[in-house]
């Protein structure tokens, strides 16, 4: 890591009247290949200048290829672009690994490294040459460190006739070229619009539900898009209590707030009231969807430090993959560069501009050089969504669950093989396995329905479609472009018969939902049995991570149910029988599904509290899984309630949202 602010103000062979010796040593540094790096470095500490750790062995690329030499006075071309003869001009510093002339008077030195760019600042022309003085520096060098091997020589710059009347000739900008790799200038005015985002949220405690879990802070980040909005990922502000934001480079941080949050595609927008904020901000754009290989830039605040960080590498895999904040699978880009905790937010550059190709969200705990970004075109939904509705109204899905049709004996039986499919079909599709009751109909689909095409893509037998040139995806990322309300036409081969019918698109309802955010878990007691509806963050919370080896069985089956069978319908769980009195006799009865109350299937939270306040007979009878029943005399089980609440300090018996 390059340290920040090193300065270096006149010092051991820095004359009135000569270039400074550190100045040369950078340029030196710069110049020559790593294998002589190491004894410049301890040369430079042996000959008085300021020792630094670089933290690794430090290569010739110090800086990226970036580093700007400017100039007072001159008429000097940065990036295409002629800039004003008067003030402070620039000049990459490349230009002086070549040999490049330079003059100047006073013995003001500086270089400043900052974010891997080197500034150095001269005084005004005089001197016109820099060979002599270099072969005395290079002399200096080898005396001081003894170790150091022999620079090689470097080839002289091209240049043009003087024409300022000083009486040296000017390097031939026009005809200089940065190395291969140097970020452009373009990218680096992209690094201003990063921010680093502060957080602290609280999150519910689903497995007891009335009580919230200790108060936790983290970082991550974020840029500036049009609008005068923040974009960052909707991990870093789930269950957000505070937030603050902090430009880079300033030191103050602004206060914040959430303006939309799309938990499926882990995105966030972020707002800042205080105007001195967005003075002199400027938006970040978006590009396409990136090619394999791209270069790629990645920006943001990882752990490890406080400064802005930038990453490079490569596009390794498009793809469609599944969120690890949501369980909701989008399209999504693996990179090589390094994604870590507080990188998630920071934009994915593209790496010959500052076009945002991607946001930072994740890795991978069991790979190395392995990230992940959310594609622009994931961004550009969520961002029209909320342009179109007001709100962030989701991600829709076509309601299925299917199987591939690469079987020879399953296509047999689905005749796949003996029909004439008409034109521009291929013969191939998938076997629907499972559908949505509330969404799906026999005029759209049904279980045992092929599905061939949808808006006319054919879908392979292995569930992809043709995406650019030699890359294919799964068919879902075809719906997953359009919105809540729009519709799709879906070729299905149903009865031997191919025919063509409309689906209405909508956000998936499933039975146990995937994800639950930004919202208090939901609970009821009544005389000591503690009632949850059953959702992945219950699983989470009570069984781990590793939930699908430990939990019941019969939740495991509620969650392959997948989709509801009615609008609204959950599993109710039986969590937990606080110890009491009229509890007696119940021990080790816990995470266990409720399936009838008195008789009455139950089928949500709110049907069951309505069963429970409108119950006449004199004893409540709760019917569990694997034929369990649960029998508490009504009248004692609602007086003795408030007092076993009181005992296990709980403050109210069912949640605010019930």
């Amino acid at each position: 890591m390059v340290p920040r602010g090193i300065t270096q103000r006149g010092g051991r062979g820095a004359g009135r009247g000569r270039p400074s010796a550190f100045l040369y040593l950078c340029t030196l540094l710069l110049a020559c290949g790593p294998a002589h790096t190491e004894g410049i470095i301890h040369a430079g500490a042996q000959a008085g200048f300021p020792s630094r750790s670089f933290g690794g062995s430090l290569t010739n690329q110090v800086g990226n290829g970036n580093d700007q030499l400017r100039l007072k006075g001159r008429n000097v071309v940065q990036g295409g672009h002629e800039e004003a003869p008067c003030g402070r001009l620039s000049l990459p510093l490349w230009a002086l690994r070549g040999g490049a002339q330079t003059e100047e008077a006073e013995t003001n030195s500086m270089l400043s490294s900052k974010q891997g760019q080197t500034d150095v600042t001269l005084g005004d022309v005089k001197q016109p040459s820099l060979a002599g003085e270099q072969e005395e520096m290079i002399d200096v060098v080898q005396q001081d460190s003894g170790t150091i091997s022999p620079i090689p020589s470097v080839p002289s710059l091209p240049q043009m006739e003087d024409q300022t009347g000083i009486g040296s000739p000017l390097l031939d900008i026009a005809k200089l070229k940065p190395p291969i790799g140097s970020p452009t200038a373009a990218l680096q005015a992209g690094f201003a619009s990063v921010v680093k985002v502060f957080a602290w949220t609280t999150e519910p405690h689903f497995s007891q539900p009335w009580q919230m879990r200790r108060q936790r802070q983290g970082t991550g980040s974020g840029f500036i898009i049009a609008g005068k909005r923040i974009l960052t990922n909707a991990h870093n502000v789930a269950n957000q209590n505070w937030v603050l934001v902090q430009r880079h480079g300033i030191p103050k941080k602004y206060p914040a707030r959430v303006l939309a949050v799309g938990h499926e595609c882990d995105l966030a927008l972020i707002g800042v009231d205080d105007d001195d904020f967005w003075t002199g901000t400027r938006a970040l754009e978006f590009g396409d969807v990136p090619e394999l290989q791209q270069s790629v830039v990645v920006v943001g605040f990882p752990t490890g430090g406080d400064n802005l960080c930038v990453t490079a590498g490569v596009v390794s895999r498009v793809d469609v993959h599944q969120y690890a904040h949501s369980g909701f699978s989008l399209l999504c880009v693996q990179i090589d560069a390094a994604v870590n905790a507080g990188n998630s937010g920071g934009p994915a550059l593209r790496e010959d501009s500052n076009k945002v190709i991607g946001v930072a969200f994740q890795g991978r705990e069991d790979a190395e050089n392995v990230g992940y970004i959310i594609p622009s075109s994931v961004v550009h939904h969520f961002l029209t969504d909320i342009d179109k509705n007001g709100a962030y109204s989701g991600f829709v899905t076509l309601g299925i669950t299917w199987a591939p049709l690469e079987n020879r004996h399953l296509r047999d039986f689905c005749g796949i093989d003996d029909l004439d499919l008409g034109e521009g079909l291929a013969r191939s599709g998938v076997l629907v396995c499972k559908v949505d009751k509330t969404r799906h109909s026999e005029n759209t689909l049904q279980r045992g329905d092929t599905l061939l095409a949808i808006d006319g893509v054919s879908i392979a037998d292995d569930g992809t479609i043709q995406f650019r040139v030699m890359e294919r995806l799964a068919f879902a990322h075809l719906i997953s472009q359009k919105y809540v309300g729009e519709t799709c036409s879906v070729t299905i081969l149903r009865d031997h018969k191919v025919s063509t019918r409309t689906v209405r698109l909508a956000a998936p309802r499933y039975l146990v939902p995937e994800c639950v955010y930004d919202e208090a878990p939901r609970y009821l007691i009544v005389g000591g049995l503690v009632f949850v509806p059953l959702t992945l963050n219950y699983m989470l919370h009570e069984f781990g991570k590793r939930y699908y080896e430990k939990a019941p069985n019969v939740l495991l089956a509620a969650i392959d149910e997948r989709f509801q069978t009615v609008e609204g319908e959950e599993v109710v769980v039986l969590s937990q029988i606080l110890a009491s009195e009229i509890s007696s006799g119940y021990d080790g009865i816990r995470n266990i599904k409720l399936e009838s109350v008195n008789g009455e299937a139950v089928r949500s939270m709110t049907q069951l509290q309505r069963v429970l306040e409108t119950a006449t007979d004199e004893f409540l009878v709760f019917g569990l899984s694997h034929t369990q029943t649960v029998v508490l005399r009504r009248s004692v089980a609602l007086s003795a309630t408030p007092t076993i609440l009181a005992q296990h300090s709980i403050a109210l018996p069912r949640s605010e949202l019930l």
